[in-house]
């Protein structure tokens, strides 16, 4: 039996929660919901369209997908 899982994210060279170098992979769909989260974003099992600025190449699309029409061009 094998089950899938939605990354989150992927952090390397993480050098926190312990000795030594490690790269940690984050999976959407954690149920313990503690108040002290660092990515309480990920906490739904399903997917979401997210924006990471330094990811962004200007081709607007994020703003036709998105939803909630929460993203706006800003011309200035």
């Amino acid at each position: 039996m094998s089950k899938k899982g939605l990354i989150f994210d992927i952090q390397r060279f993480s050098i926190h929660d312990g000795p030594g170098i490690r790269t940690i992979v984050f999976m959407k769909g954690c149920p313990l919901d503690c108040g002290w989260c660092y990515n309480p974003e990920s906490q739904s099992i399903y997917p979401e369209i997210a924006f990471y600025p330094p990811k962004c190449i200007n081709c607007k699309r994020c703003i036709n997908m998105c939803p909630k029409n929460a993203i706006i061009e800003n011309n200035g």
